[in-house]
């Protein structure tokens, strides 16, 4: 990254500089292909955000180098359950086992996924995409329009200072997010249900590890009618997020009783932020406009359950650099790259088909145990269960390994 002006022209304009964006640019390097990367914000992500890297992903994050990087950062947490319960210190409703032992081997897999959230991984992609000399990072720099003609992209880009600079692209990507205003400048539309509901993500710090410790895992599902929500656990001495439907009065004072009531632990957390989001089930009707092309959550925007948002975006970066490095080399021609959309498309729409029967699913477990009033009503309810319902319940929660095992639909072979 440099302070310089801004190229006039780049063989490659990216569009936002979140983990897609840099793995596009770090995928392009590689390929050799100059690109110009633009990014809004001066600093990284600050919420821990998307935390689940698959096997696949992680592959390609090997390609660019940084795997090993990931792996060593991401925090101590052992991927071993996912846990039902009335309040994180309360009473257990049931657990998946993630790591079951194999019978023939007596051993346990390996870990199901890369548990490192966004906040950590941005870091480590933007240094990766910054070192390379075919690429140039300009943060705190928006793209403010765009407009094209057949042979390039025209873009204004606008820097902290105010300026707005002309850059000419061959190319450009647009992997700005699920609110790209490069797509909806180009005007394509997104297709699918959404939104559902109104959510509130809190990101806290606090100790959870004693009541972790012996049911290690990423998610922990609390079904307090007070405060049913999801605790999703990135580093269990430290940092933790809060998923809830959005209270009805949202201040400082509302948000801390229903994380209290939701952990239902001796200890008070520390708030580190709050941010308000809608669920969408939708894929862009079009990877592509001219010699614009879509990207990770600008072209797609999926519930978080099963974790396939950023993990298609990783795949979709590959599939796009492979070509877009085919035909700056003159190997492939206009065929090669009309074929993006071809052939990640479809993923993207069984990544966010299966995302959304796994958010549909995860209402069967609750189902088994039935609405109740307050925390004290469905204690009772729990500490009454038949054996019927107890066997029902087990079946419930174990319907739901493929939300978390399942990798999502296999990649496009790779193009070229």
């Amino acid at each position: 990254m440099t302070e310089s002006p801004l190229p006039r022209r780049t063989r490659v304009l990216v569009i936002g500089g979140g983990p897609v964006g840099l793995v596009v640019s770090a995928l392009l390097s590689l390929r050799g292909v100059p690109h110009l990367v633009v990014e809004r914000r001066r600093e990284c992500q600050r919420a821990p955000a998307a935390h689940v890297i698959r096997r696949r992903p992680l592959e390609i994050l090997e390609e660019i180098g940084v795997a090993d990087e990931v792996r060593r950062i991401a925090p101590p947490l052992r991927l071993d359950f996912v846990t039902w319960c009335t309040t994180l210190g309360g009473a257990e409703v049931g657990r998946l086992d993630l790591r079951p032992v194999d019978p023939e081997t007596g051993r346990r897999p390996p870990e199901p996924w890369t548990n490192c959230p966004q906040n950590l991984l941005e870091p480590v992609l933007l240094r990766a995409a910054s070192r390379r000399p075919e690429a140039r990072i300009a943060r705190g720099a928006e793209c403010v329009g765009i407009r094209q003609d057949g042979r390039a992209v025209h873009a204004r880009v606008r820097t902290e200072d105010g300026r707005e600079h002309e850059v000419e692209a061959a190319w450009a990507i647009a992997a700005d997010g699920a609110g790209s205003p490069t797509r909806r400048a180009l005007g394509i539309p997104m297709e699918g249900p959404g939104p559902f509901g109104r959510l509130s993500m809190v990101h806290f710090e606090a100790d959870l590890a004693p009541w972790i410790r012996e049911r290690s895992g990423p998610i922990f599902w609390a079904l307090n009618p007070e405060s049913p929500g999801t605790l999703i656990v990135h580093d269990p001495e430290r940092s933790h997020v809060f998923m809830m439907t959005r209270p009805e009065t949202d201040g400082e004072s509302a948000i801390r009783d229903r994380l209290a009531a939701a952990l239902g632990v001796p200890l008070t957390p520390r708030i580190l932020g709050v941010d308000a989001w809608s669920p969408h089930v939708q894929v862009a009707a079009r990877y592509r406009q001219g010699r614009v092309f879509l990207v990770g959550d600008a072209a797609h925007r999926f519930p978080p359950t099963g974790g396939l948002g950023l993990n298609t975006g990783i795949q979709e970066a590959r599939d796009l650099a492979a070509r877009l490095a085919c035909a700056h080399a003159e190997r492939g021609g206009e065929s090669l790259l009309e074929g993006y959309e071809a052939a990640c498309r479809p993923v993207a729409l069984a990544n966010a088909a299966a995302s959304f029967e796994n958010m549909k699913r995860l209402g069967d477990v609750s189902r088994v145990v039935g609405a109740w009033p307050d925390l004290a009503s469905l204690e009772r309810r729990l500490a009454s269960l038949s054996d019927a319902e107890r066997r029902r319940l087990e079946t419930a929660i174990e319907a739901q390994r493929d939300h978390f095992l399942s990798d999502g639909a296999p990649p496009p072979p790779s193009p070229c």
